[in-house]
């Protein structure tokens, strides 16, 4: 069984989710997509150990999974399919989980959902607490400089796609504007104020992580435009310090903080910028 630490977590992770906290509030709070990632290496479910990322990899793909959770089980399955649809292009797949499971439980789970790529141990939750992960499953997509590319969880819509569609970008298969039709289909879109400044914000997000400050910040300003919403200020606040200009960044932030005062990424600029 779980230990009470995880339970703990499970049950913030429940009322952020319950409260309504947007999917980009609950990624890993502790790392933010472009920055390099540790790369510790970790025992294996059958013996021996493994390297979170591989770097002769255009792309390491990271799935933390929980046994006993329908919603993993369903993101395991998948994968497996993905995995299949990938054979012969690189890009590296493994799962993760605490060690607070018994072995027997994630094998069950694993063997359910014919996930057959590496699963690594994650002891004392050292990775889960290094990167802030705050609710399984969720997969994480790192290029071959171990930065962190994109995070992705659960989703009954479109979830597979998605993953898929970030992985051709990150392999130069398909643009920003590709992702985005993915993300944010156009049917599903007219008409609605919310998803149009979703989409824009999306947009954003992957324009800055592949170092595109002037695109992101002219695309997050349409987002705002539309929908004022706490990542969107976030974001815009994480290009403009990353322009020099703390002082503009921090009303951004604090802008971010009035909406929601969890928003982790205004939390962590605010840190930045006094330092």
């Amino acid at each position: 069984m779980p230990t009470p630490r995880r339970i703990v977590a499970w049950v913030v992770a429940g009322a952020l989710a319950g409260a309504g906290v947007p999917a980009v509030a609950r990624g890993f709070t502790n790392v933010a997509v472009g920055e390099r990632l540790d790369n510790p290496r970790l025992p294996l479910l059958g013996g021996g150990s493994a390297r979170l990322l591989s770097p002769s990899s255009t792309v390491s793909l990271f799935v933390f999974f929980r046994p006993e959770q329908d919603h993993s089980l369903e993101t395991l399955k998948a994968l497996v399919g993905l995995q299949k649809d990938l054979a012969g292009k690189r890009v590296r797949m493994v799962g993760v989980v605490s060690d607070s499971w018994r072995a027997d439980q994630v094998r069950a789970t694993v063997a359910e959902a014919g996930f057959t790529a590496p699963v690594l141990i994650d002891v004392k939750d050292a990775l889960y607490g290094a990167l802030g992960v705050r609710l399984h499953p969720v997969v994480g997509l790192a290029d071959r400089n171990q930065k962190l590319a994109a995070y992705e969880h659960f989703r009954k819509i479109n979830y597979t796609e998605i993953i898929r569609g970030r992985i051709k970008v990150m392999l130069g298969e398909a643009t920003e504007a590709d992702m985005a039709k993915v993300l944010e289909p156009e049917q599903a879109t007219s008409g609605s104020p919310q998803a149009s400044a979703r989409r824009h914000f999306n947009l954003a997000r992957m324009l800055w992580a592949r170092k595109n400050a002037a695109k992101a910040l002219e695309v997050v300003r349409r987002s705002l435009a539309i929908v004022p919403t706490a990542p969107a200020y976030a974001l815009q606040g994480q290009i403009t310090a990353a322009g020099g200009d703390c002082e503009a960044a921090r009303l951004l932030f604090d802008q971010a903080l009035k909406i929601d005062p969890a928003e982790p990424a205004a939390i962590q600029g605010l840190k930045g910028c006094a330092r």
